[in-house]
C-alpha cells in the first residue's frame, strides 16, 4: 500500500509520546485517530458600573418650590468595579498531539470533543457546545460583553404652558404645580374621591405606577438624576505551560474616571492576576507504558490557586486545574476490551471506567 507523510506537532505514535516536530509515515486506509491534550484557558468577566449624575435644570428653585436642599449641583461620571468572575475553558494543545494506530479498529471507538481532546471511549459523540466570543469550540458564558441600562435622555416632561413660560423661574413654578397636582390626584384616587374608579386592581396599579413615574420625571428637574449603567467585559488568560512556581501579570487597568483601560494606561490602577503553582509527584509515563500494544494516553492535570486583586481588594481566590501543567499517562490497553471510559475534555483527566 502507499505511504503518506504527515507533519504533526509533538506526535505520539502507537501511544508513545515525543516532544519534537517530526515527519510521521502512516499507512493509507489504516485506522488512525489524532487527538490532543487540552490547554486550559480562563475566561474572566469583569463587571463594573458607570454612574452618571445629572443636574436638574431647576435645581436653584428646589428649596423654594419643593422645600428640599438635597439636590445635585454638579454633573459627573464615575466607574465602580463590582467584581470579576472566571470560567475555565479549553482548546487543543498543539504541542501535545497524539496518534493512535490500531489495526483492530478500537481507535474508531474514541469520542473527541469539538476541539480535538479526548472525551471518551466506547461512548456516544458528545454534543457540540454553542460558539461564543468568536471561538467556535467553546461554551458561551452568561454574557460575553453587555451593557445594561441607558441614561434617560428624553425631553423635559412639561406641558406647553410650562415650556412657553417667559423665564426659567416661571417654568420651574409650572413644573412644581404639576408635581402637586399629581400628588393630589393620587391621594384622591386612593381615597376613592374620584368620579371614575379604575375597573379592577390591575388597572388601579397601572394608573398609580404611571403617576409615580411622571412625578419622578418632574422631580428630577429639581433634584437631578442618578443613572447606573452596568457593563461586562470578558478577558482571556492562558497559563504558561512552563510557568514557575508563581506567575503574575496585569489583566487590565481600571480607572474610576474612564472604566477599563489598557494595561499600559497609567490613568487606571492595575487589576492583577496571579496563579500559584502546586507541586506534584507524578508517575513518569515511560515507566508504566505497555510496549507493542496500542494504548490511549490521558492527562493528569496540574493544579494551582487563582487570585485576582484590585488594590487591597481580593476579587477572586479559587483553586483551578491547569491541563498544560500535567503529564500524560497511558491507559491499560486491556481496559479497551469491554469498558466505557469517560475523560474530562477540559483537563484531559480520567473521569470514570464502566464495564
Amino acid at each position: 500500500m502507499k505511504k503518506v507523510a504527515y507533519w504533526i506537532t509533538a506526535v505520539l505514535l502507537c501511544g508513545m509520546p515525543t516532544g519534537k516536530l517530526q515527519a510521521l509515515t502512516l499507512t493509507e486506509d489504516e485506522p488512525v485517530v489524532v487527538y490532543y491534550m487540552p490547554q486550559t484557558q480562563l475566561l474572566l468577566t469583569a463587571e463594573y458600573d458607570e454612574i452618571v449624575t445629572e443636574v436638574g435644570p431647576f435645581y436653584q428653585y428646589s428649596e423654594r418650590y419643593l422645600g428640599t436642599k438635597d439636590v445635585q449641583t454638579t454633573a459627573h461620571r464615575q466607574f465602580v468595579l463590582q467584581g470579576v468572575t472566571f470560567m475555565p475553558i479549553a482548546c487543543a494543545d498543539t504541542t501535545r498531539s497524539y496518534v493512535l494506530q490500531d489495526k483492530t479498529g478500537k481507535a474508531l471507538l474514541l469520542s473527541l470533543s469539538p476541539f480535538g481532546t479526548l472525551a471518551g471511549y466506547n461512548l456516544p459523540q458528545p454534543t457540540a457546545p454553542k460558539p461564543c466570543c468568536g471561538h467556535p469550540h467553546q461554551p458561551c458564558p452568561s454574557a460575553c460583553e453587555a451593557t445594561i441600562g441607558t441614561p434617560d435622555t428624553r425631553l423635559m416632561p412639561l406641558l406647553e404652558e410650562q415650556l412657553m413660560a417667559s423665564s426659567t423661574a416661571k417654568m420651574a413654578e409650572g413644573a412644581a404645580k404639576l408635581i402637586y397636582r399629581i400628588r393630589e390626584m393620587r391621594l384622591n384616587l386612593l381615597a376613592g374621591e374620584v368620579d371614575k374608579v379604575p375597573a379592577d386592581g390591575d388597572a388601579l396599579r397601572q394608573v398609580l405606577q404611571e403617576m409615580e413615574r411622571r412625578e419622578q420625571e418632574l422631580t428630577a428637574l429639581f433634584v437631578g438624576r442618578r443613572t447606573t449603567i452596568h457593563h461586562k467585559q470578558v478577558f482571556t488568560y492562558t497559563p504558561h505551560a512552563d510557568a514557575a512556581q508563581n506567575e503574575e501579570s496585569i489583566l487590565f487597568r481600571f480607572s474610576k474616571y474612564y472604566g477599563i483601560v489598557a494595561t499600559d494606561d497609567l490613568s487606571g490602577e492595575p487589576v492583577n492576576i496571579s496563579i500559584s503553582k502546586h507541586s506534584h509527584q507524578l508517575v513518569s509515563p515511560e515507566k508504566s507504558g505497555q510496549k507493542g500494544l496500542p494504548t490511549i494516553y490521558y492527562n493528569l492535570p496540574g493544579s494551582g490557586e487563582l487570585t485576582v486583586t484590585y488594590g487591597e481588594r481580593e476579587l477572586v481566590s479559587h483553586p483551578i486545574e491547569v491541563a498544560q501543567w500535567g503529564v500524560s499517562v497511558p491507559l491499560n490497553s486491556l481496559l479497551l476490551n469491554a469498558s466505557r471510559i469517560t475523560f474530562n475534555p477540559l483537563t484531559g483527566a480520567l473521569v470514570s471506567i464502566e464495564k
